[in-house]
């Protein structure tokens, strides 16, 4: 099958540059000797979980157990589940998922370690726990190593769970290197405290957990960090650009689309709105635009309806025709492929892989 046979709109990778982003991630933490345990939140399909595995990643990450049970399903085993897992039919969920996995969960309140100890000495399995550090973020986590300590007794105490360490998202690190040079001393500040505070009081820290594709290639410089949980890097996409973790060239992953109206003046209207791309915002320069049109940076992506996509013409030079096809790069591809059934692993103008999205949807 040929690129050209598929309708639109279609979500198509680039399998050559794909390959060349999971090896150089992989050489990196076998160079600094990080666990690389890939956040497929990004993907959410098992054979690209078993494409990261096979290249050196030591397990995978998911946010959701509905995420987790469909990369059971395909044979995976080693999951991260770096979320709270909250109620009582999720925690029986969990427990039987470490039935036939090695499990471990983040958390951040005794509420949720109680929840999921009984859940676990129910089902007679054991938990591992990572406690939640928030090192600037602001999401989820705690801010101080004597409420990290407090959790860490109280989850030594349950049964079921095992205490296994850290983990933080510095999800503000969206930014330049040289603000991500000086956000990361406070960060490591915090990590040494915490670190020492735990051994001090015989609760050994095996796992410190860091993460986000911005800091991935900064990973052997936080303090204490020994597995790292990159997500978008597998893809890439605008945003990754803009705060120069990756190039251009890196982004394998685009959205065919077909200009379907040109009636007005100045703008084209293609066949992929929010429905295909997700209403995520451009977080560089001056934030505006869903997208770059790949054959045409001069083009301007600047709204979406749910089945439109607007497309601001004024400044190009080229001349847009109904029917012609365009391949545009997000701003966000994890939010991209979440709205899709399928995607297309192609070479050349050769489609050589279909992957169904498998988690897609699984917000439970």
């Amino acid at each position: 099958m040929l690129i050209s046979d598929l309708e639109t709109p279609a979500v198509i990778v680039d399998l050559d540059i794909m390959d060349r982003n999971l090896s150089r991630m992989a050489d990196y933490c076998r160079e600094h000797q990080l666990l690389l345990r890939p956040h497929t939140k990004t993907h959410k399909i098992p054979e690209l979980a078993k494409r990261q595995l096979a290249g050196g990643a030591t397990g995978i990450t998911v946010a959701k157990l509905g995420e987790a049970e469909v990369m059971l399903d395909a044979g995976i085993t080693d999951m991260l589940i770096a979320y709270p897992i909250v109620g009582p039919g999720k925690t029986t969920r969990l427990a039987r998922l470490a039935e036939q996995a090695n499990i471990t969960v983040s958390l951040d309140s005794e509420e949720v370690a109680r929840g999921i100890s009984e859940a676990s000495t129910r089902e007679g399995t054991k938990i591992g726990v990572l406690i939640e550090m928030d090192v600037g973020f602001e999401r989820c986590g705690f801010s101080n190593e004597a409420d990290v300590l407090a959790l860490a007794r109280k989850i030594a105490e349950l049964r079921g769970l095992e205490f296994r360490g850290l983990m933080f998202f510095p999800g503000h690190f969206g930014v330049g290197p040289g603000e991500r040079a000086a956000m990361r001393t406070q960060v490591n500040d915090y990590l040494k405290r915490t670190i020492e505070v735990l051994s001090d009081a015989g609760l050994p820290v095996a796992i410190v957990s860091g993460g986000s594709t911005p800091t991935a290639y900064e990973g052997g410089l936080f303090y204490g960090v020994n597995e790292v949980r990159p997500g978008t890097y597998i893809f890439n996409d605008r945003n990754t650009v803009a705060v120069s973790a990756c190039t251009l060239d890196d982004c394998a992953l685009s959205v065919l689309v077909t200009v379907v109206s040109t009636a007005v003046s100045g703008h084209a209207v293609v066949d992929g709105g929010s429905k295909t791309f997700s209403y995520d915002r451009f977080q560089g320069g001056d934030g505006r635009g869903f997208g770059i049109v790949k054959e045409d940076p001069a083009a301007e992506i600047e709204r979406f309806s749910e089945e439109h996509g607007h497309v601001n013409i004024q400044r190009s030079e080229r001349r847009y025709r109904v029917g012609e096809r365009i391949s545009v790069i997000p701003n966000h591809v994890c939010t991209t492929v979440n709205m899709h059934d399928e995607i297309y692993g192609v070479r050349g103008e050769h489609v050589e892989e279909i992957w169904r999205v498998e988690g897609r949807g699984k917000v439970r």
